[in-house]
């Protein structure tokens, strides 16, 4: 569904996260191959990450781009962050990311700020626990976003309310505004047909009045005429 949605949006960010030049010894020679780490995001709660090979680093970003907007996925959000701890793992790389306070901005460096930065998140905090491979971090990081939990989900499986779970309710301004503008795409389509309605029928009762008159001013049969004949 995702492949569908996103595979030709124009509207997403895309990120070179890292290039990876490597060189094979064969028999006839040297083989010189590219692997480039991209990711996507609309900057409103969904992002992707992909791995693309090849010969030379071109099509090796295309594939990768490709590949992103094929892994495309939602983050549950909590007004501009997180809603809770986690943590992936991908190798030796360790990613930790936690929820921040409302203009704390994106603490993090290197492919994990690139990744952080097309999902729409604005206040987080990271640590690398691990490795420093860029790669192995940059798939880290996807998977700690993969595991976050969405609070409503949760509430739902344990047949409760986010309210009674955590004590607060939970935002997402991206899907608010989503709302908001569905809604009022949905009213203006409102407005349209009325007003469309109303122009039929004044065209119809002006149509009427301007039958009525041409029928009070055409003569009679039995008018004046005949009567002074007589």
């Amino acid at each position: 569904m995702a492949r569908s949605r996103y595979e030709t949006a124009e509207e997403l960010e895309e990120r070179v996260v890292r290039v990876d030049r490597t060189r094979k010894t064969v028999k006839g020679g040297r083989i010189s191959s590219a692997r480039v780490v991209c990711a996507v995001g609309d900057g409103r709660g969904n992002v992707g990450v992909g791995v693309g090979k090849a010969r030379d680093v071109p099509s090796a970003i295309e594939k990768g781009m490709k590949a992103a907007r094929g892994n495309m996925m939602r983050v549950p959000l909590d007004g501009y962050t997180i809603p809770h701890t986690v943590q992936g793992k991908v190798g030796g790389a360790v990613i930790l990311l936690k929820p921040a306070s409302r203009g704390t901005g994106i603490i993090a460096g290197g492919a994990v700020r690139q990744i952080v930065e097309v999902s729409g998140i604005r206040d987080i905090l990271t640590k690398s626990l691990g490795s420093g491979n860029v790669f192995n971090r940059a798939m880290a990081c996807f998977q700690a976003l993969q595991n976050i939990y969405d609070p409503q989900v949760v509430a739902d499986r344990r047949e409760t309310t986010v309210q009674e779970l955590i004590g607060r309710q939970i935002v997402d301004p991206y899907e608010q505004e989503d709302l908001a503008a569905a809604k009022a795409a949905e009213e203006a389509e409102a407005e349209e047909a009325v007003e469309f309605e109303q122009a039929l029928l004044g065209e119809d009762e002006a149509g009427e009045e301007a039958g009525a008159q041409e029928g009070a001013e055409a003569p009679d049969d039995d008018g004046p005429g005949e009567s002074s004949e007589e």
